[in-house]
This record gives C-alpha cells, structure tokens and sequence, in this order.
C-alpha cells in the first residue's frame, strides 16, 4: 500500500479517537457519572468503531472501483455499510435514548476528523494555476455581468415609465 495512503488512514484515526476522546469527556458534566454515562460511552464507543470500519470499508471500495473501474463495487459498498449503521443504532437505541444518541455521535466522529483535518487545519494551495481556456471562460462571464450590472430592478423600471411616456407622447403626436 502507498506510504502516503497509510498515513492518511493513521492521521483520521488518530482525530477520530481525539473527537470520540473530547465527546467523551464533554459529557461527563452533563451526564454526570451514573447508568446515564454508562449507556453514553458504549453507544460512543459503539458508534466509532462502527465510523472506523465504514472508513474503512470505504477506503476499500473506493480503492477497488478506482483501479478496476468497476461501479458496481461503490453500491455494494453502500449495501453493506448501511446495514452495520442501522443494526448498530438498533441495538442502542433498544438499550437506551442516551445510547443512541451517542451513537449517532460516534458515527460522525470520523466525519469530523476529516473535517477538521482538511477543513480547518489545512492551508490553503495557492500554488495552483488556473488553465487558460477556464480563465478566458471566466473573463467572459464578467465582461458579460459588467454589461447587465444596470439591470437592477429599479433602472428596469425607469425604462419600462420611459417607454409608456414615449408611447403616449407619440399617440398625442399623432393625433
């Protein structure tokens, strides 16, 4: 596998667990300890590891349909994660309303890595070029916008009363 891939896969498990780590601790105040808590950390706990082997089962799929350029891989991806999801929250929400909820966290903890990893973390490329046929593509559009930038409501009104005085004036004209 590509060094650069498994470093990728390391660094979103390592902010998903520091995601499900900071919801963990985050409850603590509001659940206080107690069965509550309980239910919450294993419905989290739950809920990660199932995201941890969607990314995983997705990383997969994804690496299958790129090199095989099969579709029917990208479905049946989709086919088997979507059952895991639904058993898992089955399964907490039959044991409580709090174990469900944190479920439905846990399994938005790897989303949240990538968001946070991607998203907030990153620097922006301003290295990239933009290629010259979409740049003149562009130029065109705002030459375009700048011809309409008149088009308000308000200057097609005073047209549209220009036009009916004009017209009246011509109807009295020719008269």
């Amino acid at each position: 596998m590509d060094k650069s891939l498994t470093t990728f896969k390391v660094q979103i498990y390592k902010y998903t667990l520091l995601a499900a780590i900071i919801l963990e601790i985050g409850a603590l105040p509001i659940l206080g300890v107690g069965v509550r808590y309980v239910d919450y950390s294993y419905g989290l706990a739950l809920g990660t590891c199932i995201a941890v082997m969607s990314f995983n089962i997705l990383f997969l799929v994804s690496k299958k349909v790129v090199t095989g350029g099969k579709k029917m891989w990208a479905a049946l991806g989709y086919m088997i994660r979507l059952p895991i999801y639904g058993l898992a929250f089955y399964i907490c929400i039959r044991l409580s309303v709090v174990c469900g909820i944190a479920c439905l966290l846990g399994f938005l903890t790897s989303t949240l890595s990538i968001i946070y990893i991607h998203g907030i973390k990153a620097k922006p490329d301003r290295s990239w070029k933009v290629r010259p046929e979409v740049k003149e593509e562009f130029e065109r559009i705002d030459r375009e916008r700048e011809l309409h930038k008149d088009d308000s409501l308000l200057s097609k009104i005073k047209r549209e009363i220009n036009y009916h005085d004009d017209e009246k004036s011509d109807a009295s004209n020719d008269e």
